[in-house]
């Protein structure tokens, strides 16, 4: 029998973080209710991700750092 994958709905919300002193954007990532990763903003080509406090690396591009979060996602779940 062949398990059907099901398609999950990623919802993205914006915000904004004091560190150290500097503001950035951040990109929050939810599931549901379950935030599974950040995004900061730090340039136009620097995208930081983060996943439960875990530096996952930098993207050149937003969508490059949510493909990365949900790929660690799917790994975990």
């Amino acid at each position: 029998m062949v398990k059907k994958n099901k398609d999950i709905e990623v919802r993205m919300e914006e915000t904004k973080k004091n560190i150290q002193g500097n503001t950035y954007e951040v990109t929050e990532l939810y599931i549901g209710k379950k935030k599974i990763g950040e995004i900061l903003a730090y340039g136009p080509k620097e995208f930081q991700s983060f996943m439960d406090n875990e530096e996952l690396g930098t993207s050149k591009t937003l969508d490059l750092a949510i493909e990365s979060i949900i790929r660690q996602w799917n790994l975990h779940e």
